[in-house]
């Protein structure tokens, strides 16, 4: 007995408790270390919650050099960054700067924006630019048409009577000519209320290539 009381004060002696302390502590700093990376706060961007409302109401009064001059960078960010994209590029189409178009149609494309509004916003694009054409060759009554069947076909569903007044409106005070009677716009405007084809009966029916290689 002796002997072994002597060994067992020679050798140290590490209770099992101090053992299982250890662990916990090294698990528990490990464990929060993951949840430090992972909950880490990310860094806020603040956006313009009501971006998305002013663009479409420029885009209905055809305000296309105030879309045109949306940020691209300001999008980034933006919760409803591809719809803001593609009417950027619908502004920046009526302006005349085509390479920009392409670009934001293919980042409006990127971010997820739906090949049937994308289709929609690039028809009544054309539909604009045809009437903007008839109103400069004195076609009063065709512009005032295709100026209504924009509206119809990018907002689907809208008053499209009511916005057409102000679309064309803008238009003509963006031509730098004579305003429109309110009159003339009854008389123009189809009956049914729908959109006019874009290409005049009896002619063949071919999608532009533009559409074409945008909205595949």
């Amino acid at each position: 007995m002796p002997k072994i009381r002597k060994w067992l004060r020679k050798r140290r002696y590490q209770p099992s408790f101090a053992i299982e302390n250890r662990a916990p502590t090294a698990v528990a700093v490990s464990a929060r270390s993951q949840f430090d990376t992972i909950d880490a706060p990310t860094q806020l961007v603040p956006y313009d919650e009501n971006l998305l409302e002013r663009s479409r109401t420029q885009w209905q009064f055809g305000d296309w050099e105030s879309l045109a001059n949306l940020n691209r960078d300001t999008l980034q960010h933006h919760p409803d960054r591809a719809k803001l994209a593609l009417l950027a590029a619908a502004g920046q189409l009526q302006v005349g700067n085509v390479t920009e178009a392409r670009q934001l149609i293919r980042q409006a494309k990127d971010w997820g924006i739906s090949k049937r509004h994308l289709s929609q916003i690039l028809i009544a694009g054309v539909h604009n630019s045809i009437g903007r054409a008839a109103a400069i060759g004195n076609q009063q009554q065709r512009a005032l048409q295709h100026f209504h069947s924009a509206l119809a076909t990018g907002t689907p569903g809208s008053e499209a009577r009511l916005l057409a007044q102000a679309r064309i409106s803008h238009q003509y005070q963006q031509l730098g000519l004579p305003p429109v009677a309110i009159g003339s716009l009854a008389t123009a405007i189809p009956a049914s209320g729908h959109s006019i084809p874009l290409i005049p009966q009896g002619y063949p029916s071919v999608t532009p290539t533009f559409l074409k290689r945008e909205s595949d």
